[in-house]
This record gives structure tokens, sequence and C-alpha cells, in this order.
């Protein structure tokens, strides 16, 4: 009987049968099929149902393995380009059995694959010498075949992935013979054969079955490439302890509703990674259920219920409500995955949905972010600004609003004359002029000027807490002292002497523009105290959602306490005191994840340590691996490793939404969201992509996932 450690079965799974040499494969026929006996017992009822080795004569081609206790077709499990549950996952289900055999076995595929192994049984057999070498010939001359299209499937790929790491379109609409420029995929292809004649002519011969530059293709090469990338992901985070998963939501350039899913966690060398998964269209239903389906469906193989230790969100606010939303269900399967949001995120969090909750600042903040996007859409429109304003930073960071701000609220008097003179001037298009026209009326309005000023003092509060929390991250007392003294100081603009200075310097911006709209002037003039009165309910809405918002998003702050235990600065401290509540912390938060005894110990001894001292998290974790202290310091690593999975200072989703929108202004809107996906995950897994390409069998992965994705009617495998 075979290892129940390992058997010929278990590794033809994990080494396919065709990317093996020509003396391993002769070698695996010779020996022929394995018969064990399998100890796996069914209940139906109250019948037992067990294993029974006589299925073996009946069935002369069934195999068993005892490493996984299922039964396999031997022909299929050798030869099959297509995936089934005889192939690969293995069969079980003895009340079934006689009927799935055969079915099985009357097969197509099943049919193709005996005769084929058939054949391969008796080219190794002795005979009539010319048939052997008639067979030998033709053996050849067919792996020959395989080898020029493997070459020319080698060089499509190349190609593929060329132009998604580049976010070049693949196709275009003109690609005839006659076209003079028949866009990126056809042209790259004319010049990698261009100084291989024999490729070149091989190409051209077999172009109508190859079918090489079909959009259908290109798609599927560019498909098996992001999936063998996320094949490495799986084998990292396997190996991992931990992971984070990070959900972010969005509507992108083409309106339609996305989930970016990514992965953080520590790899087996110390490095901290940031994996993308991919995008998921969730346009559909976009409830908390719908969204955990989804992401289910990505990081349940990963055992996420004991290693995922925490979880992020943005977008709807669906993702982070506290009650009924998507955390709120994956925390049901995993308790100890905590909500964390990089603290700076979460700020950025809390101006959004505040602005989300009030009609008038949802379409303040939606004009806000329209300057910026005016003035880069075009050097001429740049040119005009820095001419008549000075260059303006409009960064795309979380400070974006309150720069954008200040920058229009200190420059509106010649911001002004810039788009009046777009209005007025020749060579502008039509199109910047309505826009030049819509944002010039913005400027002059009167509650477009008072939401400018009363979210200009709520700035200057919340941008002292921007640069608190992004220089304190680890602190989280001292955070949340910050975050609570915060919400003081904006419930104090509540006083009526505040309000009066924000409407009066409106009032007055207003007046002093170049050319305030006359019923605005008369207004202004003659005095209108139930506007006023109005603009004050509107001003303590503001208030009070942001309010509302920073209680809600730092209330789980203090469940964070135990951070200050990564902090390095204080390892000196930390030795005369042990830091008790920040350990009690990460006991109630992650105490089944360690040995908490010998954790205190190790803490005791690398807080005395001044190697470990003033260095970041990630420097500690690599020194720890680098100096093969990861088993004697084995829960202090964990526990490094833990902290530097859980995203407290670094969200990076938003640069995979812009990557999606450059990606999708270049493809054709042809091309569907799957391969939008795999063309995204190409492109921002660039240096795993590159690690890939260096492994020697990364391009006999690539096609046997292409070969096996569907029959092709292309010799792509060896014999």
């Amino acid at each position: 009987m075979a290892s129940v450690e390992s058997d010929i079965i278990s590794d033809l799974r994990r080494i396919s049968f065709t990317l093996r040499s020509h003396e391993e494969r002769g070698s695996i026929v010779k020996e022929g099929r394995l018969t064990p006996a399998l100890e796996i017992v069914k209940k139906d009822g109250r019948r037992t149902r067990q294993f029974q080795p006589s299925w073996y004569g009946v069935h002369k081609w069934l195999t068993g393995s005892a490493v996984t206790n299922k039964l396999y077709c031997w022909p299929c499990l050798l030869l099959s380009t297509k995936k089934h549950i005889w192939a690969n996952e293995g069969y079980c289900d003895w009340k079934n059995l006689s009927r799935s055999a055969s079915l099985h076995r009357s097969s197509h595929e099943h049919i193709k694959n005996e005769v084929s192994l058939k054949r391969l049984e008796h080219a190794g057999a002795p005979g009539d010498a010319r048939l052997c070498e008639q067979r030998r010939l033709a053996v050849l001359e067919h792996n020959e075949k395989v080898r020029k299209n493997r070459e020319v499937l080698k060089r499509l790929i190349d190609i593929s992935v060329v132009l998604s790491r580049q976010e070049f379109a693949s196709r275009g609409h003109r690609e005839t013979q006659e076209s003079g420029n028949q866009r990126h995929f056809t042209e790259l292809v004319g010049y990698f054969f261009r100084h291989d004649e024999e490729l070149k002519f091989h190409w051209q011969k077999n172009a109508s079955v190859f079918s090489d530059l079909s959009k259908t293709i290109q798609n599927e090469l560019m498909e098996c490439v992001a999936e063998e990338i996320t094949s490495c992901i799986d084998r990292e985070v396997e190996e991992c302890s931990f992971f984070a998963c990070e959900v972010d939501g969005t509507t992108d350039v083409s309106q339609l509703s996305q989930l970016a899913l990514t992965l953080r966690y520590v790899d087996r060398k110390g490095n901290t990674q940031e994996r993308f998964l991919g995008f998921k269209d969730v346009g559909a239903d976009r409830t908390a259920v719908a969204l955990k389906q989804v992401v289910d469906s990505e990081i349940s193989k990963y055992n996420y219920k004991g290693k995922l230790v925490s979880q992020s969100y943005d977008g709807a606010a669906v993702l982070a409500g506290e009650l009924g939303g998507l955390q709120a269900l994956i925390k049901k399967d995993a308790p100890q995955a905590l909500l964390v949001h990089c603290f700076n995120h979460r700020l950025n969090l809390i101006l959004q949905q505040g602005a989300q909750c009030i009609q008038q600042t949802r379409c303040f903040f939606a004009t806000l972010q329209g300057f910026p996007a005016f003035f880069t859409r075009s050097s001429k429109c740049t040119e005009l600004l820095d001419r008549i304003v000075g260059r303006i930073p409009f960064p795309c960071r979380w400070t974006s609003h309150s720069t954008v701000l200040h920058a229009i609220a200190s420059e509106r008097e010649k911001l002004c004359q810039v788009f009046q003179e777009i209005v007025d001037g020749s060579g502008w298009d039509g199109e910047c002029r309505r826009q030049a026209t819509g944002f010039l009326a913005k400027l002059n309005d009167f509650q477009f000027i008072f939401l400018s000023y009363s979210y200009r003092s709520i700035f200057a509060i919340t941008d002292v807490l921007y640069d608190v929390l992004q220089k304190n991250a680890a602190d989280v007392n001292y955070c949340d002292s910050q975050v609570q003294l915060t919400i003081t100081m904006i419930d104090d603009l509540r006083k009526e002497e505040q309000f009066k200075e924000v409407f009066n310097s409106a009032v007055t911006g207003l007046v002093d523009l170049p050319s305030p709209p006359e019923t605005l002037r008369l207004k202004l003039e003659e005095g209108t105290p139930e506007d006023g009165q109005n603009y004050f309910l509107l001003y303590n809405d503001v208030i009070d959602n942001i309010i509302v918002q920073l209680l809600l998003r730092f209330a789980d702050i203090k469940a964070l306490h135990f951070l200050e235990l990564s902090d390095s600065s204080k390892f000196l401290s930390f030795s005369k005191q042990f830091p008790t509540d920040a350990f009690t912390s990460l006991a109630n938060s992650y105490g089944s994840c360690f040995d908490l005894d010998r954790l205190k110990n190790e803490f005791g001894v690398i807080f005395r340590d001044d190697q470990f001292q003033n260095r970041s998290v990630s420097d500690i974790v690599l020194l720890i691996n680098e100096t093969g202290l990861t088993e004697v310091l084995a829960e202090v690593y964990r526990f490094f490793c833990l902290i530097a999975t859980i995203p407290a200072t670094a969200v990076s989703e938003e640069s995979r939404f812009s990557c999606l929108e450059r990606i999708k202004a270049y493809l054709r809107s042809a091309v569907e969201q799957d391969h939008l996906s795999a063309r995204a995950t190409v492109s921002i897994e660039t240096k795993l992509l590159s690690f890939l390409e260096t492994q020697p069998n990364w391009y006999d992965h690539v096609i046997a996932r292409f070969a096996s994705k569907k029959e092709r009617c292309i010799e792509l495998h060896y014999k």
C-alpha cells in the first residue's frame, strides 16, 4: 500500500503529468495505477457504505489514493486537459459510484484519454521495429510542433504582460491588414516575430487555427497570468500566521460599483505584504449580506475564521456600519477580527460621510472635488491657472478637501478671473466653457461661500488632529485624548458668536467679489433674517454630523491600546515598568493567539535589549527573522507580525482604484469586467509578477492553465 504521507496521485495533483520529463512520464506509465484499500466509511441513513476493493476489477481505469482517501480516473488524471471530479478533486460518494462511473466511462474526454494512455503503454512495449520507429518519429514530430506552439504562446504571454503592466489597451478599432497602425497587441506581435523566421512561418501557417490575435485569446492569456499571481498569493497566505482584509468600494469611471479586496500579511521572510485579489462588481446588490458573500468567496479558502485579525473598509456606509454591516457579519465568524482603519483614513471617512448626510454639503463637496479635476485635465488649464493665480497644489491624499478649500478661499477673486477668461476667451472647447461657467456661478453663490467658511473653521481643527494622528499612531491613549479634545473644540463652534463670524465673513466675501449677482446684492443690502436662521440650522447640522461621525469612527480606539507594546521608543521605560494595561488589552483582543506567559517573559528580554530599541515594527520583524530568533522569540515574533498585519497606519486602496480608472480609460468598452480585474491584478502586482517571471517553470505553469481552460485547436502537451 502507498505511504499515507505521499503517493503518486498526490504528486500528480501537485505537478501534472504533462509537465514532467520524458523519463518520468515513461516510469509512471510503466508502473501503472495504484489500487489501495481506502479506509473511508460513508453513512447513508441507517446503512453504512464502505469502499470495496472489487471496484478496481470492475472499472479497469479506476485508481485510488491513500492520502486523500478518494478514487480517480487513471487515464484522466494523467492526460486530461479539463477539470472534473475524476481527474482533480477525487470521488468518494459510494452511494452513487456505479452511476457516476458509468457516465464518466462513456464521456468523450475519458475515451480520448484512455486511447492516448494505451498508445503510451504500447509505445514502450516490444513489437514490430518499423511500427515502433513510425511511432517514435510521430512523437518527435508532435513534440516539435508542441515546442513551436509553446514558443509562440510564450511571446503572446510576454506581449499581454507588457501591455497590462503599462496599462495600455490591447486592441483598437483599426486591426485590418491594410491599416498602417494596428494598435498595440497586433503591432507588437509583428515585432516579436520579425527576427525569428522559423516561428514567424509557424505562426502564419497556423494563424487560422491558433486565432492568436482574437480578443478571447488575449483575455484568456491575461486571466492565466493573473491566476498564477493569485496562486502565489494563496501559498503565501497559507504560510502566514495572520492576515488582514482591506475592502474598498467605489464607483469607477464607467459607473459600475466595484469592490476591491486586498490582503495584508507578513510573509515567511518577514516582509509585510499587501496583495491585491481583484475587483468585484457589486452593482446589483450592495447590502451587507450580499457583500459578505462576495468577501467569503475570496477569503474562505484561507481559514479566515482562525487567521483573520483585522478588517478595514471604505466606501458605502454599510461597509463600516457598527450594526448590521459587513464588519459585524464577518466578526460573527471571526470574533478576533477587529474593525481597524488607518487613523488618518478614519478622519477622512468622517469628513466624507458627514458631508454625504446633508444635501447641501453633498453638492458642496462634489463641486469642491471638481476644481482639481478641472485644472489637471489639460496643460492649457494648468498654464492659465499658474499665470493668473500661481501654482496651487491640488493633492489627492487624505487632506485634499482641506488643502483645496484653503486654496480656493484665499485665491477666490483670482479664480473668478481665470474662469471668466475661459468663458470669454477664444480657443477653449465647449465642455471647458460649460464647466468654467458652472464654477464661476458657484464662486458667486452665497451658500457655497458660506459652507466654504464653515468648513474652513472645522478643518482648522481637524488638520491639527490629522498631524497628531500621523505622528503618534502607536500612542493610542494620546490619540484618544486628542480625538476627545477635537470633539470639544468642534462642539464649541455652535456658539452664536462663532456662527455670526462665519456668516458675516461669507457676506463680506460675496460683496467683495468683482461682480456678485444683483439679486444677492439687494438681499444683502436689505438683510434677510429668515435666511440667517436657515443658515444657522445648516451650520449646526454640519457640526452635528461631524461630531457623530467622530464618536462612531473612533469608538473602538481603546481596543487598540495594545499597539503601545510595539512602540520601541518606550522599550527602555517598559523594562522598568511593564505596560500592564496594554498587555491586558492584547489579551482581551488576541489572547487565544499567544502563549501569554511566555510572551510576557519574551517582552521582558527585548525591552532590555538595545538592538530592538528605536526601530520600526517592520525592522524588528526582519531583525528577528534574519538573526534566526524566530523560534527563540516565537511569541514576540508572532506579536510583531500581528502588529505589522493590522493596517493601523497604512491603507492603500485608493491607489488601486486610480489604477482601475486608468486601465478603463484605455480599454475598449467591450472588454468584460472579469478581464479588467485580471489586467488590474497584473498592473498592480508588478513586483510579484517580476519575481514569478524569474522562476524556471513560469511559462509552463501559465501555458498549463491556458491549455486546461477548454479544448484547444492547437497541441500544447508533449508526448
